[in-house]
């Protein structure tokens, strides 16, 4: 989870290049969809807010995915 909001930084902040960004877009749609299924929050919420490679869409999923890994630690 740490590599795909460090991914989400690096896309943000190192020229924004769009392939970057359809590639962490993927990878954190299906670690979500993974770890809480399809149905879940976070899951429905990434897909519908992270569309458009824009610096606000990064944003959003980045905070997606700090939230996510938040639940993570409390189950711990």
């Amino acid at each position: 989870m740490n590599n795909l909001i460090d991914e989400g930084w690096l896309v943000l902040y190192e020229g924004f290049d769009k392939g970057a960004f359809q590639n962490w877009q993927s990878l954190a749609l299906m670690y979500l969809t993974k770890a809480f299924g399809p149905d879940h929050s976070y899951t429905r919420s990434f897909r519908a807010y992270v569309q458009k490679p824009e610096e606000l869409s990064v944003l959003i999923g980045g905070g997606i995915l700090e939230a996510a890994r938040e639940e993570f630690r409390k189950k711990r």
